[in-house]
This record gives C-alpha cells, sequence and structure tokens, in this order.
C-alpha cells in the first residue's frame, strides 16, 4: 500500500518514511540530508507531531489529504517518496500505531546513540529550549525521582516526561516495543557512531534501505553544534512562547497557514542574534560512570536487538 498524495498530473501513489527516533541522536541532519535527495519530499517543518496528537481530531480518510495540506505544499512531480521526522513518536506507541494506520507500508529510521551521551546532549537542548531550568546536569540527573512525583516543574516545560533523563534515553526499550509493532525488515536502525565514523556510507545504507538510488553526494552540510541563548526573555518569544502565543501559531499550522513571511524573517533574525555557539565541557568521569551503570541493561538490550557489542558504552 501506498499513500495518495494530490501532485499537477493528478492523485498518484507515494512511498513514505518516518524518522521516528531518538532525539539528539544525529536525526536532523539525517533529515537534512534525506530532504535533499531529489526523490524525497521531506516535511516543512521537519518535526509535524501530526500522528502524535493533530491526526486524533480527524477521521483516518483525512488523514492523507491533511497531511499534504499542512506540510508538504512543496510536494512536486518528482518526488517517489515522503519523509517526516517527529523523533519523539519512537517513544509513544499510539503514535506509531497511527502511522501504520496511514500506510501500513510505511518504512521506519531510527537513529541510537550511547545513552550516556545522548543525556547529556537532551539536558543541554532542554536548558536551550527553556524547558529545562536547572543548568547543572549533575543536579537534573539527581532530581529525576523528585520530578516524577511532579516537584521542580520548570514553569516553561512543555513536556515533564522529556525530564526523566533515564527513561527518555533508554532507547533499547522503547526499540524492542517498537519490534512488537512492525515487521523488522521495515526498520532501519543506525549508529550515532557510524554516523560521525562514515557518513557516506550511512547515508548510502540509509538510501538502499528506502530503495533510492544514489544521488552521489559525499559532502554533507554540517552536524548540530551544541547553543546557548544570550537573553532568556528573548529565547521565551523564538523557541518557546507563552501558551497564548504558542496556541495562535498552533492553530495557524492545523489551518495549513503557518506564520507571516514577516514573523519568520524576525523570528529568524532574532534567533541568530540571541544564539552563540557554545562548547560542553566533557561529561565528568564520575557521572559518566554513574550513567553508564544506570543504562547498562537498557545497551545489553540494545546490543541483542541489533546483533552489535556496544560494550564501550557499557
Amino acid at each position: 500500500m501506498s499513500v495518495l498524495f494530490d501532485s499537477p498530473s493528478g492523485p498518484r501513489a507515494v512511498e513514505s518514511c518516518f524518522l521516528v527516533g531518538a532525539p539528539r541522536s544525529g536525526t536532523t541532519f539525517l533529515a537534512k540530508a534525506l530532504g535533499q535527495h531529489p526523490a524525497v519530499c521531506f516535511s516543512k517543518p521537519k518535526e509535524t507531531h501530526f500522528f502524535v496528537r493533530d491526526c486524533l481530531e480527524l477521521p483516518p480518510e483525512r488523514w492523507a489529504a491533511e497531511f499534504q495540506r499542512r506540510y508538504f505544499p512543496h510536494f512536486e512531480e518528482r518526488h517517489r517518496t515522503i519523509a517526516e521526522g517527529s523523533p519523539l513518536q519512537l517513544r509513544d506507541p499510539r503514535a506509531i500505531e497511527n502511522l501504520l494506520r496511514f500506510d501500513p507500508d510505511t518504512r521506519l529510521l531510527i537513529a541510537v546513540r550511547n545513552p550516556a551521551d545522548m543525556a547529556y546532549s537532551l539536558h543541554a537542548r532542554l536548558v536551550y529550549l527553556l524547558d529545562e531550568d536547572e543548568r547543572d546536569f549533575r543536579r537534573a540527573w539527581a532530581l529525576q525521582e523528585a520530578r516524577a512525583r511532579g516537584e521542580r516543574i520548570p514553569r516553561r516545560c512543555r513536556d515533564p516526561q522529556s525530564l526523566q533523563y533515564r527513561d527518555f534515553c533508554a532507547v533499547g526499550a522503547q526499540l524492542e516495543r517498537l519490534f512488537g509493532q512492525i515487521d523488522r525488515r521495515r526498520v532501519h536502525v543506525m549508529v550515532f557512531d557510524d554516523l560521525v565514523g562514515d557518513t557516506v556510507k550511512t547515508y548510502r545504507g540509509l538510501l538502499e534501505f528506502l530503495g533510492l538510488p544514489d544521488d552521489g553526494r559525499t559532502a554533507f552540510d554540517r552536524k548540530n553544534e551544541n547553543r546557548e541563548y544570550r537573553h532568556a526573555w528573548a529565547q521565551a518569544y523564538v523557541t518557546n512562547p507563552p501558551k497564548p502565543l504558542a496556541s495562535l501559531l498552533e492553530s495557524w499550522q492545523r489551518k495549513g497557514k503557518g506564520r507571516p513571511t514577516w514573523m519568520r524573517r524576525i523570528r529568524r533574525r532574532v534567533k541568530q542574534w540571541n544564539t552563540r555557539k557554545a562548547k560542553r565541557a566533557p561529561l565528568a568521569a564520575d557521572l559518566r560512570a554513574e550513567l553508564q551503570a544506570a543504562f547498562a541493561p537498557d545497551v545489553e538490550r540494545l546490543e541483542h536487538l541489533l546483533g552489535r557489542d556496544l560494550s564501550h558504552w557499557r
């Protein structure tokens, strides 16, 4: 089965794939690389969260048309595959069920990373997005039990579950659950170490899995770098706006309107002005040892699922 999308020549079938996780494991880089392939139409924005929440407001027979209207206005005759990249879907069994209902033959893409490094990177990202107000990762890690009880939740945090770093980064358990929902042959797992060590080989493996021709690229945009904001007041409006404004923007997006051009330009300029690259200090040796011990059972599960030695993560 394929998905029917409207094109200049009329409705036609296209294949679909979804980059469903895991966050802070190279998904943004992979989305950009895949989106530049001439036969792929990647959603705008990369993370639509359509199958996490929005599709529930619509009957399934309208999903394809609405998905295209909102996030694929740039779909062209040359495109043979549509793709989307909401990396939180791996954690949500219901979202996976919705994807399979949308296209029973869809293919899922997953990137995995050393969970200790993933948790450290996730914390920095949540601080940047104002979802995390504890800037010291050691203290944030220690706060997990209190936050699980509903205590010490940052005022601007949009997803308190993301502050549960141990559970959030236990990708082995999430992948095991996923393999119970979908044929393993329709899931392509990429390891972050391979992506860094041999980007071209990893990219070609991805194209082979999707049945796409090699476009010959050997140079790719730089991978995401750690960032910090200069002023919290400005950051609040460009990455984590107040609820009334966020609700308005979501309403526009659901109507397929998006932000007005002038607003996008202002947001982009403010974001650029307010953002600076920042090199994170290495994860402290004792804290890394604590994280490795906490994640060891999940890494062993991941080794079994992938048939790969990941002992250097333990």
